[in-house]
């Protein structure tokens, strides 16, 4: 089970996260890494390289948030939206997966 998201934030590590559009959390972290993981939700870093290995990617990610997210929605599936903000701010990014 993921830790409580105040519990996280204190510890001063996070700067950044990862949500959908109702503002709930699905990653934390650094600036960077935010950015980086994000361009990967939305395949704009497997640009050039086959359609399989973004699949795999996002397949093994929605598979990965399922199992620490129990009963959650699947905030990677078809038509929701995530976001990329500084924690609890204002959204720097967007991106809706393909309906």
């Amino acid at each position: 089970m993921v830790e409580d998201k105040s519990k996280l934030v204190a510890r001063g590590a996070h700067t950044h996260e990862i949500r959908d559009v109702s503002g709930e959390w699905i990653w934390l972290g650094d600036e960077l890494s935010m950015q980086v993981i994000f361009r990967n939700l939305t395949g704009e870093n497997f640009a050039g390289r086959p359609a399989t290995a973004y699949a795999d990617y996002l397949s093994w990610m929605r598979h990965f948030t399922a199992a620490s997210w129990p009963g959650r929605s699947d905030p990677l599936g078809q038509g929701e939206t995530i976001e990329l903000a500084p924690i609890n701010g204002t959204p720097i990014a967007r991106h809706k997966f393909g309906s």
